[in-house]
């Protein structure tokens, strides 16, 4: 890839025509170039690897070559810890909960079926003795504490799901 149809380094910024191109005007012709989204973060990403102190940053850019994913510079935007990506780590964080709690309220349910399955048939036993009855009762009062419980963590699955942004 020759640096001066794509790629991202100081030294390219030297080459240009126009010495007074502000830059930001630098950055946007390099996102320009490489096809990528004008999101604030990239003017962040670019704006380190054109201007920072970080040469692989640079490298690491060019390296994905013209049309670069959004998903692969978040990498590198993540990777060097840029301040414009942190968001994308508690985006990230909340995916990961709201399924955890998801993936738990299920298991509870299937457990739960389970049980009413279970509560029917000492129910309806010929013989049900007192035992059976307290036991029966039991039963009843743990499925209605899961059910609860459930309904809960679909709530909170539901309040903890990141808001989809056409910029994500």
């Amino acid at each position: 890839m020759k640096s001066s149809q794509t790629g991202v380094s100081a030294s390219s910024i030297g080459n240009d025509d126009s010495e007074s191109e502000t830059e930001l005007e630098t950055i946007g012709r390099f996102m320009t170039r490489l096809k990528v989204r004008n999101l604030p973060r990239n003017y962040q990403l670019f704006h380190e690897a054109l201007y920072g102190q970080d040469r692989c940053l640079a490298s690491e850019i060019e390296a994905l070559g013209p049309h670069p994913s959004q998903s692969k510079l978040d990498e590198i935007g993540l990777k060097h810890r840029l301040v414009s990506h942190c968001g994308l780590v508690a985006r990230k964080s909340e995916s990961d909960a709201a399924d955890m709690l998801r993936e738990v309220a299920d298991q509870l349910a299937k457990g739960l079926k389970k049980k009413r399955h279970f509560a029917r048939g000492v129910g309806t036993a010929p013989n049900a003795s007192a035992a059976l009855d307290s036991l029966h009762a039991s039963l009843s009062n743990l499925m209605l504490y899961e059910t609860e419980l459930i309904e809960r963590l679909k709530n909170c699955a539901s309040l903890s799901e990141p808001k989809r942004r056409a910029d994500a």
